[in-house]
């Protein structure tokens, strides 16, 4: 599932999501529009912060 999509369904800002995981809202932002892609680290947070709705090999289905 993308990240978007996550924070959708559950109604959640991205700005909310950031805080709740340490991160600036502009990172949150520029990965959901395909600016930036996470690194290994904000992967595995954003997989605990999701209960593993956002998957690792999500962000892979993105890049192709």
């Amino acid at each position: 599932m993308k990240l978007e999509t996550y924070l959708t369904e559950r109604n959640k800002k991205p700005t909310v999501f950031a805080a709740e995981i340490g991160v600036s809202p502009s990172t949150i932002t520029r990965i959901i529009k395909g600016e930036r892609s996470p690194g290994f680290d904000l992967v595995m947070k954003i997989q605990a912060a999701t209960k593993g709705r956002v998957k690792p090999a999500d962000w892979m289905e993105s890049a192709q």
